[in-house]
């Protein structure tokens, strides 16, 4: 099942809502095509006497037209490529210049259409434009105000997307923080833990007190650094691997393996990314009668982190995949990372297999 990972924001506002809900975007860029066009040729309705022969008047409306879909591709390369690419990636030198040559672009094709099909068929009853300073001012400051207006509305329905991704990613931390914390850190688990120790001290002291360790970390991770914004994969990591070895005490048949490959240690993300795939992997293989498994693969490359889960399907008692913290994995994985992750969830008939890739380099660098 293939992880959709457009969002839908709540806009609440008429106007807001028309600006940044992508399901009107037909619509803007149809009204945005419809008043170019009246701009474009709305000089022509009353053209003066001297430019009423039909030879001119072909000219002219050949001219508007040509610079209409000229200067249309050229907003369209400014919103479509410069913007995004250069701009929101805080490339401002480069955005800067880039703005620069679509003035200088759009001025010299203009000048292209005047002098080579306007000037020739009616050379002294219009004001044609020239190769100069002053006509480049002219021409640059019309364009200067046009494209800015146009890159204005660009970045205010950016910046009124990111406030509405930053209220909703709040309110499904405090939820998934607050799920987590009554999911992981609860009686019934530290009652368990602790009866297993109390064997351990009398059976095994030395696994006593590697349990032991085991579960201070534990606790810290949960207690102190999960309330931390982003952590280290390998804190992350280290975390699941305690979790796992508390859980091989309760239950002997089942064995778990971890393996990493990349450089760990560089790559911090938002916790609790991984930990509701494993508690899913612990509920519904490892809580079951008979053997159970549990296999985790992290990679790191240089732009993306390739997670892979395969766990045991129980026999007897089918389950199927989900849940509310699944859910919440879902959506958290759409508002940090939009367009930038992908996850693939595969039942079969004696295993589960979670397959994550989240490209990190915009974001998860430390």
């Amino acid at each position: 099942m293939q992880e959709n990972n457009t969002l839908i924001l709540p806009f609440k506002n008429p106007l807001i809502k028309f600006i940044a809900d992508n399901k009107y975007r037909w619509l803007r860029h149809s009204l945005f095509i419809l008043l170019g066009l009246i701009l474009a040729f709305k000089g022509d309705v009353g053209v003066p006497d001297q430019y009423r022969s039909a030879e001119v008047r072909r000219a002219v409306w050949m001219v508007d037209a040509i610079s209409f879909v000229f200067i249309l591709s050229m907003i369209y390369l400014l919103l479509l490529v410069f913007v995004p690419r250069l701009l929101f990636r805080s490339r401002v030198f480069l955005f800067a210049l880039s703005f620069f040559f679509t003035i200088v672009v759009v001025y010299l094709g203009v000048w292209l259409l005047d002098h080579y099909f306007l000037k020739p068929v009616n050379p002294g009853n219009m004001q044609h434009i020239e190769l100069s300073v002053m006509h480049f001012i002219q021409v640059g400051a019309v364009c200067a105000v046009l494209l800015g207006a146009v890159v204005g509305l660009k970045v205010f329905k950016k910046w009124i997307t990111d406030v509405q991704q930053m209220q909703e990613l709040q309110e499904i931390n405090m939820r998934t923080e607050l799920e987590q914390l009554k999911s992981q850190v609860n009686p019934h688990f530290l009652f368990n833990t602790l009866n297993n120790l109390l064997v351990l001290v009398k059976t095994d002291p030395e696994r006593a007190s590697q349990v032991l360790l085991g579960l201070s970390d534990l606790l810290r991770y949960q207690l102190y650094d999960s309330a931390r914004e982003k952590i280290l994969l390998s804190k992350d990591i280290d975390f699941i691997k305690n979790l796992l070895a508390l859980e091989k005490i309760r239950k002997n048949d089942f064995s778990f393996e971890i393996e990493t490959e990349g450089n760990i240690d560089k790559v911090s993300l938002p916790p609790f990314i991984f930990i509701p795939f494993v508690e899913n992997a612990i509920k519904h293989g490892a809580s079951s009668v008979g053997h159970s498994y549990l296999t985790l693969h992290f990679r790191v490359t240089g732009k993306e982190l390739y997670f892979v889960a395969e766990n045991s399907k129980p026999v007897i008692k089918k389950n199927s995949i989900g849940g509310l913290g699944l859910k919440n994995i879902k959506r958290r994985l759409e508002l940090l990372y939009p367009n930038n992750h992908t996850l693939e969830i595969k039942e079969d008939t004696d295993k589960y297999i979670v397959n994550l890739i989240i490209r990190y380099d915009l974001y998860s660098y430390r």
